[in-house]
């Protein structure tokens, strides 16, 4: 989609082409709907200025890409844990799913400490990491080869 200048004026101009290169980096491919949902709802808040509920859809994207893995414990920390356990995720990057579950917990609760979204953004990006760690490299491992055709 593109966005040009008001229809009263001679000439038009590009201000914004829509998805541009930095809504693209943060796409994932071979997403479960209900994970790319949640994942996607928190790049839309964050997108509107909304951090705090950015960072509770992060929180959800995790327990939705645990449960892909059958991994439904009712305390999320402990379905951390149990995709460490399985080798699904490192222990260092389960930091990083600790943070965002962390985060996710301060956006959805009310108190005096909000999200920022500098605090957001950086949820985003170890989020963005782990479904491509999880979904994205083996769905891209699954694809045909077109070297070995040869």
């Amino acid at each position: 989609m593109l966005q040009t200048a008001k229809p009263h004026q001679a000439r038009a101009t590009i201000v914004r082409v829509i998805p541009d290169a930095d809504d693209m980096k943060m796409d994932v491919k071979h997403l479960p709907e209900d994970v790319r949902n949640y994942y996607n709802d928190a790049r839309r808040v964050l997108d509107a200025g909304v951090p705090d509920a950015a960072a509770v859809q992060l929180r959800r994207t995790l327990e939705a890409a645990a449960a892909r893995f059958e991994v439904r414990e009712r305390v999320l920390q402990r379905s951390i844990e149990k995709l460490i356990e399985q080798g699904l995720v490192t222990k260092q990057f389960g930091e990083a799913m600790h943070r965002i579950r962390a985060v996710g917990n301060m956006g959805a609760h009310a108190g005096d400490e909000r999200v920022d979204e500098e605090t957001a953004e950086q949820a985003l990006n170890f989020t963005t990491q782990l479904l491509r760690n999880l979904f994205e490299v083996p769905g891209e491992l699954e694809l045909p080869n077109t070297d070995d055709a040869e």
